[in-house]
Order: structure tokens, then C-alpha cells, then sequence
């Protein structure tokens, strides 16, 4: 009996380094049915690297801008919730619709970031509280947001000092989807 391959499948027709290779098509081609293997295909975080070659003048091909996400990762339960949420909703909604771009660049005034906002199909602003600190930092760079969320008071989620708590980021995530998506979608 031949010993199982990564896909699967015991043809024997897909070897082990070739999985590694194909990671998006990991059928062998034969008719068995693959015993209960699930490989997802990785989600592609494609905006910052084509914007950065966009900057350099590197010719890219053209591909329809997703939403800027910005959030402001601050020093409370809610402002660490909003990083680990905005990537939980990037990650569920698709890089090709939310781009999560990175807040103290836009203040640092790096180029390929503050382009990547610029032509991006909209803004989406995560904040954990009423500081607003994303809000206040893209405002200050000129930039106008499509969406703006403060957990704290939108969401009703009480602001504390815990740092090692993820406040509610179920809640907060699909807050960020359904803000990206309405963005995206108008």
C-alpha cells in the first residue's frame, strides 16, 4: 500500500515537494477523491508591495484599489482590539477589498504609503476610544475617511488598561467588515 501523499490522495501521481510548490492547486490529476484535506489558499496582502513598486516607477499591472484601513493600536484593551480585529476582518472579507495600511507612516510621510491611501477606493478609520487618534492623524495629512469607527462609543465596549484582553473582537471585526464592504461596494 502506498503511503499517503500531502493532497491526499494514495496514486502516488503528486509528490510532497510538489504541494509545497502548488500550494493553490494541489490536486494530482487523478479521479480518487482526497481523504478529508482541506488547504486553504493563502490570502495575498498585495497593495503596500504593487504601491511600493508604483512609487519607484516599476511597471505593475493595473488592479482595482481596495479600502485603506487605518487603526489606531492604542494603549487600552480597546486600541490593541482594534488591530487584532481590522486583520481579523481583512482576513475574512478578502486583501483584494481591505488594505490595512500603517497609521505612523502617514504621519512619518513615507510616499508609498501615503499613495497607497491616496488611491485607495476609500478610508476606514478604527479607533478604540474617543481620542480618535487615527481620525486625527489622517485628518492632519489632509486625508478625508469614508468610515469611522470608535469601539468605545459605537460599539459600547468599555475602554480599560488590560492589555492582554481582546475586547469582544467578534464584534468589533464585523463592525470593520460591514464599514470596508459599504465603502467598497459604493
Amino acid at each position: 500500500m502506498s503511503e499517503k501523499n500531502l493532497s491526499g490522495c494514495n496514486c502516488g501521481n503528486l509528490k510532497s515537494e510538489e504541494v509545497k510548490v502548488e500550494k493553490a492547486n494541489v490536486s494530482c490529476g487523478c479521479s480518487t477523491k482526497p481523504e478529508g484535506v482541506e488547504i486553504k489558499k493563502t490570502k495575498e496582502n498585495w497593495y503596500l508591495p504593487y504601491m511600493d513598486k508604483k512609487t519607484k516607477g516599476i511597471e505593475v499591472e493595473e488592479r482595482k484599489s481596495p479600502v485603506a484601513v487605518f487603526y489606531c493600536a492604542g494603549a487600552s484593551n480597546v486600541g490593541q482590539s482594534t488591530m487584532l480585529a481590522s486583520v481579523r476582518a481583512a482576513n475574512n472579507i478578502g486583501y483584494d477589498k481591505a488594505s490595512l495600511l500603517c497609521l505612523a507612516s502617514i504621519s512619518a510621510g513615507l510616499t508609498n504609503i501615503t499613495n497607497g491611501a491616496k488611491n485607495a477606493k476609500g478610508i476606514v478609520a478604527i479607533d478604540g476610544c474617543p481620542m480618535s487618534c487615527a481620525k486625527t492623524t489622517l485628518i492632519k495629512a489632509g486625508f478625508e475617511m469614508d468610515k469611522h469607527i470608535i469601539v468605545s462609543k459605537d460599539l459600547e465596549i468599555s475602554k480599560n488598561f488590560d492589555l492582554n484582553q481582546g475586547a469582544d473582537l467578534d464584534k468589533i471585526s464585523k463592525a470593520v467588515e460591514k464599514a470596508v464592504l459599504e465603502v467598497y461596494e459604493k
